[in-house]
């Protein structure tokens, strides 16, 4: 799974780039466990792209949603890259465009 996933943290930027093409309870667990690990209190804003993503479930939402509730509140803290027609369209749907900035 290394290479399904890169995260980088630079200053107060956390650089999450999802390289597979499902980001599901198997691969979200691993990203998980990955951040939890490498996590530093001074983040304070998040950029994940998901480019080859072309399907997410409600595990890689709450993937998002556990990446959001670390960082401090303020209007968005968390940017959605590349995001694929499914991928967004889902976001949409649920409605998480309102909190994530998605480009």
């Amino acid at each position: 799974m290394e290479d399904g996933f890169r995260t980088k943290i630079s200053g107060n930027v956390l650089y999450v780039s999802v390289k597979i093409p499902r980001l599901d309870a198997q691969s979200s667990v691993e990203i998980k466990k990955q951040l939890k690990l490498e996590f530093d209190p001074a983040v304070t804003r998040a950029e994940i792209d998901l480019g080859t993503v072309q399907f997410i479930d409600s595990s890689g939402i709450g993937l998002l949603l556990n990446i959001y509730r670390k960082l401090p509140a303020a209007d968005e803290v968390v940017t959605i890259l590349n995001a694929q027609p499914g991928v967004r369209a889902v976001l949409e749907l649920l409605r998480l465009n309102r909190i994530f900035r998605v480009v």
